[in-house]
């Protein structure tokens, strides 16, 4: 046996002046009967109808109060068995992984705060599935489609800037990968966050449109960093800054955020743009995420304990019923 509340056992402290205003009350009916006839004189000439009643009546209530009590706590045996359907949306994360990221216009810099922000919706989440695709030049599967939020947590901490020989940045190659994955279900509800500063440097992402709309696929872009720009470090492979990216003529690289692309993006797929800089935009993205309609994802068979507390809620009650019941006659007197 087990109880779903077992704090409610704390009422049982509730008998402790339950039984001594009964105590009190027995005895203050003792002393006004006293005051009429001494104790002998009574065991001489009365007696009570329907013998130890007030001591009956008093129990009864008790152990009511005992059951009702047992009743909160919700007593459960037994098991069953009943269905159980998952309901949820797909979420795919495309997190930009270009040196671009590394700049420091938003503070520590743009590629932490987007990490960040993917653990913060996910710690938002409860049945939906996840998954991480970071790209830069070409686009990778960091982490398939899980409910496992910790392990998406650990891979997305993981996550590192591309090497050299994968940079640029090209969304076709993401959401072209986004697209595939979100292919191996047949769920309707698919959300596609495009984290990004937005500077695609191939022009191609266009030409992945419609097959993104065909397949019911929405994309969030959230814009990371500021629209006046910061000029881009270059680090080493333990993340020691080594310089500035520099172009062919010796000038120093700044990275600015295109909002325009990523505006256009969203409002081809019926999605919505967000810049990570503006708090009351992320606090309006993870509100529509908690009302957004899902469907289920999967369905599965568990067992649960039978809820019994309608047995001593029974009792409870019959025990009320016969305190009710019994009537306290008056004295009878004796005859001589």
């Amino acid at each position: 046996m087990s109880f779903s509340n077992p704090s409610y056992f704390f009422l049982f402290l509730l008998l402790i002046p339950l039984i001594t205003l009964m105590l009190i009350n027995f005895k203050r009916k003792r002393e006004i009967l006293a005051g009429f006839m001494s104790e002998k004189s009574f065991n001489k000439l009365g007696k009570r109808s329907g013998r130890e009643v007030p001591l009956m009546k008093s129990l009864l209530i008790v152990f009511a109060v005992i059951f009702f009590v047992a009743a909160l706590a919700g007593p459960r045996w037994g098991e069953k068995f009943e269905n159980l359907n998952i309901k949820g949306i797909e979420m795919i994360f495309l997190l930009d992984t270009s040196f671009s990221m590394n700049a420091e216009d938003i503070k520590p810099d743009r590629f932490v705060v987007a990490k960040n922000l993917i653990n913060t919706i996910v710690d938002n989440l409860e049945t939906d599935y996840v998954g991480l695709i970071k790209f830069s030049g070409t686009a990778h599967v960091q982490c398939p489609l899980t409910i496992d939020y910790e392990a998406m947590k650990l891979l997305t901490e993981a996550t590192e800037i591309s090497p050299p020989e994968e940079q640029g940045t090209d969304f076709y190659e993401a959401l072209n990968l986004a697209l595939k994955a979100g292919r191996i279900s047949s769920n309707n509800n698919k959300i596609i966050f495009l984290i990004t500063d937005g500077e695609d440097q191939e022009g191609r992402w266009e030409d992945i449109l419609k097959e993104i709309k065909s397949e019911k696929l929405i994309v969030f872009p959230i814009g990371i960093g500021i629209p006046s720009g910061a000029p881009i470090p270059l680090k080493d492979e333990s993340g020691n800054m080594k310089g500035w990216k520099k172009d062919n003529e010796g000038n120093m690289v700044r990275t600015k955020l295109n909002e325009v692309v990523l505006r256009k993006i969203a409002s081809e797929t019926g999605g919505q743009y967000f810049r990570l800089t503006d708090s009351a935009g992320m606090e309006i993205l993870l509100n529509n995420l908690k009302t957004f309609e899902r469907s289920v994802l999967r369905k599965k068979v568990r067992s649960v304990k039978i809820e019994r507390f309608h047995y001593p809620l029974s009792i409870g009650i019959i025990l009320l019923l016969i305190e009710l019941l019994l009537i306290e006659k008056k004295i009878k007197w004796k005859r001589s």
